[in-house]
Formats: C-alpha cells, sequence, structure tokens
C-alpha cells in the first residue's frame, strides 16, 4: 500500500501533469460528448456538476472495516491522494473528472440511464504462460478514432523483470446496461490493498471476489509468479473466472463466457430492451453483443490451438491480428458496423505481442495508421534493453527496411 508521502507525491506530481496535458482536456470533453450522445435520458443531467457532486459523496462514504479490514490506512492514502491532486491542478473539477468518471458511467449512468447503444470498446489481452521462448503477452487497443489521440511506440521492449507478485497481463472492457450498484462507493484500489503475503492465485481470487464491488467492470487476465494465469469476468458487483487452459487465458470485451455472468448480462440485456422499447433481436445492441460472444468464442478456440503445442512470437501475434473470418467474428477490427443503425465503429488502434522474459524478449507493436487497417502495416520491432538483433527476426517488420 502506498505510504502517505507516496500519496501526496503521486497526487501532486498527476495534477501538475494533468493541467499541462493538451490532450487531458480533450478526452475529458470527448468522454463527455460521448455520454451525452449515448445516454439520452441523462440530457437534463449537468455533468460537471454531477462529477463534483460525487467526488465529494465518495470522499465522505463510510467503509466497513469489520469487513474490510485491510483497509484500515487507506482512506487516509485515499484522501490526501486526492488533495495533492487538487493542489497540483488547481482546479477541483479536474480532480472530480480524475477519480470519478469512468466510475459515473458504470455505476450512475450505466445502471440509472441505460443508453441508446451498447459500449462499443473491444480491446483483447491474451497470455502464454509457456512459449517456445518463454511467456508472452498480448494486447489489442480497441476504440473510436479520436483525431487528437497520437500513438507512438514503446522506446524499449520488455524489461525482463520478473513479477513481484500476481499481475494484470491483459484485460478488455465490459459493461452491463441496467447493471447493479454498489452499496459501497468509497474509493478502494483492491491492487494497491491486497496484503503481500497473497502469492496463490486462490487465495488472489477469493481476495478479489471479497472485493468484488470495488472494482471493474471489465475482463481481466492475472498471472502469478510462477506463470499461471486465470481470467476474470467482471459487472459492477458481480464476478466469474475462468482458469488457465494449457497455461493460457485469455479475455475480449463486451460479453461474458462463465455462465453465471453470461446468464446475468443477458437477463440485463432484456431489460434494457424493454426500457428502450427495443425489438427483443432485430435492435443494434442485440446483434453488437452477439457479434462480441461469437467473438470470445473464436478467440478462446484460436489461443487453445495455439497452446497445445508450444506457442511462438508468430502465432501470437497472428491471433492478435486475426482477420481470417468475416466481422464480427473477427479479432482485429476496421471499422465494420454490426447494425445499420449503429452510430460509431471500432478500429483496433494498437496491437502488440511480446516475449517478456530471457535473451530473446522483444516486442511486435502495431499502429492504425491513415484508414489502413494494422494487419495492413508493418510492426515496429523493439528488442529488450542488452538483447542481441537476429536477423530473422527483422522480416516482415519496419527494421527490415532500415
Amino acid at each position: 500500500m502506498l505510504s502517505m508521502e507516496q500519496a501526496y507525491a503521486r497526487g501532486k506530481n498527476a495534477g501538475e501533469l494533468a493541467v499541462k496535458d493538451s490532450n487531458w482536456l480533450k478526452m475529458a470533453e470527448s468522454v463527455m460528448e460521448w455520454a451525452r450522445k449515448n445516454y439520452p435520458a441523462s440530457a437534463e443531467l449537468d455533468y460537471r456538476r454531477e462529477i463534483l457532486k460525487l467526488e465529494k459523496e465518495r470522499m465522505n462514504a463510510d467503509l466497513d472495516l469489520t469487513k474490510f479490514p485491510e483497509c484500515k490506512k487507506w482512506i487516509d492514502v485515499v484522501r490526501a491522494e486526492h488533495k495533492c491532486f487538487l493542489d497540483g491542478c488547481k482546479d477541483e473539477w479536474m480532480t472530480a473528472h480524475q477519480f470519478n468518471w469512468y466510475w459515473f458511467v458504470s455505476r450512475r449512468l450505466n445502471t440509472r440511464y441505460v443508453r441508446k447503444t451498447a459500449p462499443k470498446e473491444k480491446c483483447t489481452g491474451v497470455w502464454f504462460g509457456n512459449g517456445i521462448e518463454g511467456p508472452m503477452a498480448g494486447q489489442n487497443l480497441d476504440d473510436i478514432v479520436r483525431p487528437f489521440q497520437k500513438f507512438d511506440p514503446p522506446e524499449t521492449g520488455p524489461s525482463g523483470k520478473l513479477f513481484p507478485k500476481i499481475t494484470i497481463v491483459g484485460g478488455a472492457s465490459s459493461a452491463v446496461l441496467c447493471d447493479e450498484e454498489p452499496e459501497n462507493i468509497f474509493p478502494v484500489d483492491v491492487f494497491e490493498i491486497m496484503p503481500e503475503d497473497i502469492k496463490k492465485l486462490t487465495d488472489f481470487v477469493n481476495f478479489l471476489y471479497r472485493y468484488r464491488e470495488f472494482f471493474g467492470p471489465g475482463n481481466l487476465v492475472f498471472a502469478d509468479t510462477e506463470m499461471n494465469s486465470v481470467a476474470i469476468e467482471k459487472s459492477n458487483c458481480r464476478m466469474g473466472m475462468r482458469w488457465a487452459k494449457n497455461g493460457a487465458s485469455a479475455v475480449t470485451a463486451c460479453s461474458y463466457l462463465t455462465p453465471e455472468m453470461n446468464a446475468f448480462k443477458k437477463e440485463r440485456d432484456r431489460i434494457s430492451y424493454e426500457m428502450r422499447g427495443f425489438d427483443p433481436v432485430d435492435n443494434p445492441d442485440y446483434v453488437f453483443w452477439a457479434g462480441c460472444e461469437k467473438r470470445y468464442h473464436r478467440l478462446l478456440e484460436l489461443v487453445e490451438k495455439e497452446s497445445s503445442g508450444t506457442p511462438t512470437l508468430e502465432g501470437l501475434a497472428n491471433i492478435m491480428l486475426d482477420h481470417a473470418v468475416p466481422f464480427p467474428d473477427r479479432i482485429c477490427l476496421a471499422g465494420e458496423k454490426d447494425h445499420p443503425l449503429q452510430e460509431d465503429s471500432n478500429w483496433t488502434l494498437t496491437s502488440f505481442s511480446s516475449v517478456l522474459f530471457g535473451p530473446t524478449r522483444r516486442t511486435l507493436w502495431w499502429r492504425k495508421e491513415g484508414n489502413k487497417p494494422i494487419y495492413e502495416t508493418k510492426p515496429f520491432l523493439i528488442l529488450g534493453e542488452g538483447v542481441k538483433m537476429k536477423p530473422e527476426w527483422k522480416k516482415g517488420t519496419r527494421s527490415e527496411d532500415l
């Protein structure tokens, strides 16, 4: 857990960086514009006022320390970080937005105001614990195109440092319309307050389940120090898990495949259709969510096939850039739409596939350029520090042209 001094420093530094970042306000305005368009039932809300009110409510909320004893020192740490972010940026609304916007969307807009169409973010995360060159991770960032966003390749490849604790190695967004609201609203970072003696994935999962109101929604992959993994599927207040198969785990967005989570989401989906007067099948959300589920099944099939042998970096990259089948099953996106009434479309904006440890650690990194899907571009090849280039690695990458 952060010390008070660390909380002060982190908050102050983040606040100062935010006020200097020309894209911070652009992104804040962009996500509010997105919400205004997609949650028409919230048209009368003053988002800025609501976020300021929510910051005060959450900072003053009770936290039952008999249920959550690990948070005894956490309350003061959170308040210190928020105060110092405000000291750094000198703006109460920026502070409120920084710490509450995405919580507001999932715990207020999704629960009270439904929305016109389903959230469209579609990221994908894949983990192989026993690749031919060692553990590997792949991650796609999928979203609508925002012209002010620029994506530059990382300057360095994988550090090769072993995981000191159980670590997030992949993730994707996944939320439920008409979801439940948590009883506990004080901000708790479950990964910050988690006891250091939790080493086993089973203990880790049990801890997350006890704190399930405080994190997510989303689908996440975690790996322990021995490279075992688990996939967690989260709504606001519920949680399912899938243990690794052949040392591999994977998640994609906007769907759940664990049976209890899948059933819960489909029940809430039906309620959302009724609330909006939608046909139960011929509507943009049903088509979108059905496509997400097909895509999730395809992802797991591809991962299982690769992990049934000895996974390679090329095999991982082929999964992340998969476009061998028609949309929506395909993993890599190129601005396709699910339904004629869908307004926004998603692109895979960036993708990476990495060998994380050992003497051959390196990253293949793609980005969308112009109107080309990323699988029509060459990747950047980024070596870990001290790794010696092998000529065969350059083939098909931008390094081949240097």
